[in-house]
């Protein structure tokens, strides 16, 4: 067996254990668009959310999630100790604009809503958004953001009006 075949073999019987263990009840479908990674989400076979993510240099996870209410964004690193509960004031700087908000906490992560029309094209157009945080400033390069924005809404658009002709037979899950 070749050393690539049998690399992909050894990954495979390494990870099938863990797959099954996954809960039945969400499933997951996803591709590259660049840099990031699209995902479409279904819960119990029923649509959830779409979401463009990417991990930067430092493991800090970068998330857009879309779904029909709206857009959010989560910052995530397995190296911060956050206060759950808590919401810590960034500035969001996107070109020469800028935003004050709140982001609320989990235990590793932080996440707020989109809803600025302005923030969102300059998400599309800029080539980097800077989260300015009390103790450190992280920026996240937009590159390649603009297919995948187009993307994440094709994702949203196709998933939320599946339609199914034939009860009998799963729709198709694309992100």
């Amino acid at each position: 067996m070749p050393h690539n075949s049998a690399r992909k073999l050894k990954r495979l019987l390494v990870c099938a254990p863990v797959l099954l263990l996954l809960p039945a009840a969400a499933a997951a479908e996803s591709e590259s668009i660049g840099p990031w990674e699209i995902e479409a989400v279904y819960k119990n076979d029923e649509f959830d959310r779409c979401a463009i993510s990417r991990t930067l240099d430092d493991d800090i996870a970068v998330t857009f999630v879309r779904t029909g209410e709206g857009l959010s964004l989560m910052l995530s690193s397995p190296n911060w100790k956050l206060e759950t509960g808590k919401n810590y004031p960034v500035t969001m700087t996107l070109g020469g604009q800028s935003w004050d908000r709140q982001v609320a906490a989990e235990a590793s992560s932080v996440s707020m809503d989109v809803g600025d029309a302005k923030f969102v094209s300059g998400l599309r157009a800029s080539n980097a958004l800077n989260v300015v945080a009390a103790g450190a400033t992280i920026q996240v390069p937009l590159d390649g953001s603009s297919a995948a924005f187009a993307r994440l809404e094709q994702c949203v658009e196709k998933n939320e009006k599946a339609v199914e002709t034939n009860p009998f037979v799963a729709p198709a899950r694309r992100p």
